[in-house]
């Protein structure tokens, strides 16, 4: 009698987990299809793209599961997706190739402060040790730049303080490279700060450095809930047609630049969506180049209150170059009281670069 039970529990177990593995199944052909066939083309398609890298996790329990179960057959339908997945998520955990700097190497920084960040002592301190020869910030507010940058003034000697009164601070850049000339590159998005374009002297050679916070991609929320939650406020306001815009005439400026050129900064564009190819396509990751894993930058879970065991899950924040550099190694840096974290990248300029 025991057995006979246990055997009819044992079958609607196996019933339950077919048909949770045909939904999943389901679900991720349609996602798919539509990504192929549509990109970021929908608000609702741009925010599941966001986070596409993560909607290959069900698989590892529905494939345990099954395995436990000796269900054969949902295994089977499961294989195609896994084998997908490897295909998706593998070639971010391939080993780099090595190799030595043969020419003029900057190591680059770009680091969104956040507005609302208290350890900016702890943020000076770690820029002071961080080796880096440009350094790229995002929303910083004009009293931590007076009381706190400013003491880094012997590192960095050159410096550029761009202000955003839309957002909780501005964009700044320090160099131990001289600055020939900055100006504002206009994206024909008044309702968004506008990019910094600054030409450094890098011993003898001139490289364009863009300092770059592109929008937030949300507007109002769609649906109004009595809940204070910023992800959910997200995903219910989810709209990257302001960002979208300024990606397009970025890389359209970016196509006309005649010195070898930096960009670096917020960009509020995850590396799983179908824009960021737009991105690559005309510009060189330095992490997806020399970094290794998925490299997220948001969210922060200590500054954002989230679950400490969780890790940023997307990347946000980028070091782009032009085919004048080569990415030597990428990596991020640790927590500091920030909502993002600082991303590094060591560049080879080839020489005789200069346009």
């Amino acid at each position: 009698m025991a057995r006979s039970k246990f055997s009819g529990t044992f079958k609607i177990i196996k019933l339950l987990l077919s048909a949770a593995t045909n939904l999943y199944a389901a679900a991720m052909v349609v996602y798919l299809a539509l990504r192929l066939l549509f990109g970021d083309g929908f608000w609702w398609l741009s925010l599941l793209n966001t986070f596409a890298h993560l909607l290959f996790l069900p698989l590892l329990p529905l494939l345990a599961l099954a395995a436990l179960a000796r269900a054969r057959l949902t295994t089977l339908r499961l294989l195609p997706l896994a084998a997908l997945g490897g295909f998706w998520i593998g070639p971010y955990y391939l080993p780099r190739a090595e190799s030595d700097a043969s020419g003029s190497t900057i190591q680059v920084l770009t680091f969104n402060i956040w507005g609302n960040n208290r350890r900016l002592k702890a943020v000076e301190e770690w820029i002071r040790h961080s080796g880096a020869d440009l350094v790229l910030l995002q929303e910083v507010a004009p009293i931590d730049n007076n009381e706190r940058l400013e003491g880094l003034k012997d590192l960095y000697p050159y410096q550029s303080v761009q202000p955003d009164q839309a957002r909780w601070g501005g964009n700044v850049t320090l160099s131990r490279y001289p600055i020939l000339d900055e100006a504002y590159i206009d994206l024909e998005t008044p309702e968004a700060a506008m990019p910094l374009r600054l030409l450094l002297d890098v011993n003898g050679q001139i490289v364009a450095v863009y300092n770059v916070h592109l929008a937030w991609p949300v507007s109002e929320p769609r649906l109004t809930l009595p809940v204070d939650n910023m992800y959910l406020q997200v995903a219910l306001g989810f709209d990257d047609s302001i960002r979208n815009r300024q990606i397009g005439r970025l890389l359209r400026h970016l196509r006309a630049e005649p010195y070898p050129f930096i960009v670096g900064g917020d960009f509020n564009t995850s590396d799983q969506s179908a824009t960021y190819r737009l991105l690559a396509a005309q510009l060189n990751d330095a992490f997806r180049s020399a970094g290794r894993g998925f490299g997220g930058t948001w969210p922060v879970s200590a500054a954002r209150g989230l679950p400490a065991f969780l890790p940023p899950l997307i990347r946000i924040d980028y070091l782009w170059h032009s085919n004048h550099f080569r990415a030597l190694g990428a990596w991020r840096g640790p927590q500091l009281g920030s909502d993002h974290l600082p991303v590094v990248a060591a560049l080879e300029l080839s020489s005789g670069a200069a346009g």
